[in-house]
């Protein structure tokens, strides 16, 4: 059975399903074979410049009590990316998600100026960027985790290639944007503490912060949070 499932006005044009399926692009992740399914994602341009990233995944099915028969697994992605919008956490914007028969695709909009955590740090490192600046997207990306973590939402892959982060300036004073990439594996907890001591330790072991950078940026999470988590430290 066919499902399709579309944003306005991201899909205007009318696309379908078979246009999205077959058009061109360069693989960014090879076609691959895994759990008795095939993925990979592409990326293209499309008619106003902006670079768009097209999952293509066939046989990756998912089954729950909602779905004993099973339900493609980018549709529960499309659903996580619903949860993340009205969460306000900031993702990239979905164009089109679509499955018919055993095919199923996700298109997504680039994050435009953002770039990941770890890279950006790295920068940081080089430029010798100021520590309010590093500070500045270090409590953003706090508030921002803490705010899913407050509806239950767990990204379950928070590593800094996950986390990307945006500094612009306004009336010279740095503004700092966060977003996360990938909810393929996201999940709604049962208490919002769960979400967080699952979440916050994945940062930990997969960024390239310093050890005053992480005290910082915990005690900016708490603060948002609501409360003292010492596992965190």
């Amino acid at each position: 059975m066919r499902v399709e499932m579309t944003i306005p006005p991201f899909d205007s044009t009318g696309k379908n399903f078979a246009y999205w399926w077959n058009i061109q692009g360069e693989w960014v992740e090879e076609p691959n074979v895994r759990r008795g399914g095939e993925s990979g994602v592409l990326r293209t341009t499309d008619a106003n410049g902006h670079t768009l990233y097209i999952k293509h995944q066939e046989g990756h099915i998912y089954r729950s009590i909602c779905h004993p028969l099973g339900q493609a697994t980018i549709l529960r992605e499309y659903k996580a990316y619903c949860a993340f919008a009205k969460a306000q956490v900031k993702t990239p914007k979905v164009i089109y998600c679509g499955s018919l028969d055993k095919k199923a695709i996700l298109v997504t909009e680039s994050l435009d100026g953002f770039i990941d955590l770890d890279s950006w740090l790295t920068l940081c490192r080089q430029q010798n960027t100021s520590a309010e600046i590093i500070y500045k997207v270090l409590e953003a990306t706090a508030k921002m985790l803490a705010r899913m973590h407050h509806n239950r939402l767990q990204h379950n892959c928070t590593y800094a290639k996950h986390i990307f982060v945006k500094v612009s300036e306004q009336a010279n004073l740095p503004v700092a944007e966060v977003a996360l990439l990938d909810l393929e594996k996201s999940r709604r907890r049962l208490t919002t503490k769960a979400a967080a001591l699952h979440d916050i330790p994945q940062i930990k072991r997969h960024s390239l912060l310093n050890a005053e950078e992480w005290r910082y940026f915990v005690n900016c999470y708490e603060k948002a949070f609501g409360c003292s988590l010492p596992q965190l430290y």
